[in-house]
């Protein structure tokens, strides 16, 4: 089934949906999220298992240790895994290393840090809020990604897993997801 030609402005809104949905109800953290999500959606070739190793690190801050936003270190990981060296739609290294700088910068632009501790320190003692906060950025760390993808490679749109990305999981959905998973 041949599929209609959909907006890069709306495929990176959908993307933006679908990360944080995957947030909240599949219980990802932010760079497995995004990980998910873009890999998934876009065609990054990975299994789901794969995924999850890779974005597993840099929750937290890499580790929990509240360094490098993990939002930010999943976008720049989705964006390799899309236009790294050696893809149908890669980049040169030194292309590579722009579009990466371009993802940093607008998520510095956007949010004055790339430091989890930074991020999330107005919500210390408050876990619901910083969910909040953490699930807000992660979104926009996806929205920022997937729009430094179509700048440099606005083809990558037309092979979009459209269906995934606009689909919403609620958490008992996510759950039969696991359940079925192991049968």
């Amino acid at each position: 089934m041949a599929q209609v030609p959909v907006s890069t402005d709306v495929l990176t809104r959908a993307i933006r949906q679908r990360v944080e949905n995957y947030y909240d109800a599949h219980g990802l953290c932010c760079s497995e999220a995004i990980l998910f999500v873009i890999n998934k959606g876009l065609g990054g070739g990975l299994n789901d298992d794969m995924v999850r190793q890779l974005g597993a690190g840099f929750c937290g801050g890499m580790g929990g240790g509240e360094g490098v936003c993990g939002a930010l270190a999943g976008a720049v990981a989705a964006l390799g895994l899309i236009l790294g060296p050696g893809r149908r739609h890669g980049l040169t290294k030194s292309k590579m290393r722009l579009a990466s700088k371009q993802l940093h910068d607008s998520f510095l632009e956007a949010l004055r840090s790339t430091s989890c501790f930074d991020l999330s320190a107005p919500y210390a003692g408050e876990p619901k809020a910083r969910m909040k906060n953490c699930k807000s950025i992660t979104g926009l760390g996806a929205e920022l990604c997937a729009k430094t993808i179509f700048s440099f490679r606005p083809k990558v749109a037309l092979s979009a897993d459209i269906e995934f990305l606009n689909r919403n999981d609620s958490k008992a959905q996510a759950v039969m997801q696991k359940i079925g998973a192991f049968f």
